[in-house]
């Protein structure tokens, strides 16, 4: 990948905030993408996994069971949490259309990053979960005030 495509990437993705081109030409050389079909599912929730995705073009969609949870688009990344922790994907991805991936495993995660690399990038991870567990806190607020 020639580096006015990994700067546009460090430019426009969350999780490569604070980078050097260098650092994100580093980490995508060395990751994989993918190309995803309309329709395709990308993991379904309650399985497990060691890989996160950052959408580099395209548009998936979050479900939780029958539920529409919410669509991401590029520069957005999801299943961050299986870097994080062992536990079982909480939703179900499918893509929305045609859609390029890039794909971080566990094992390329620790074994490429310097610290302080691994600190920015856990900073941006933590970053988004923060922002999405406020809109999910929004969101419940309305819920039970509805109720009430």
């Amino acid at each position: 990948m020639n580096m006015n495509k990994c700067r546009e990437i460090a430019r426009n993705v969350e999780l490569f905030h604070g980078l050097t081109v260098e650092d994100v030409a580093k980490i995508l050389k060395h990751g994989m993408t993918i190309h995803v079909q309309k329709g395709e599912t990308i993991f379904y929730r309650d399985t497990t996994g060691s890989q996160m995705y950052v959408v580099l073009g395209g548009k998936v969609g979050i479900h939780d069971g029958k539920d529409f949870i919410a669509y991401l688009t590029t520069g957005d990344m999801f299943g961050e949490m299986a870097l994080i922790d062992s536990g079982s994907r909480s939703a179900t991805v499918i893509a929305v259309e045609d859609s390029y991936l890039f794909v971080l495993s566990e094992t390329t995660f620790h074994r490429l990053m310097t610290k302080r690399v691994s600190v920015q990038i856990l900073l941006n991870m933590m970053r988004t979960l923060s922002h999405r567990l406020r809109e999910a806190n929004t969101k419940l607020k309305k819920v039970v005030h509805h109720q009430v």
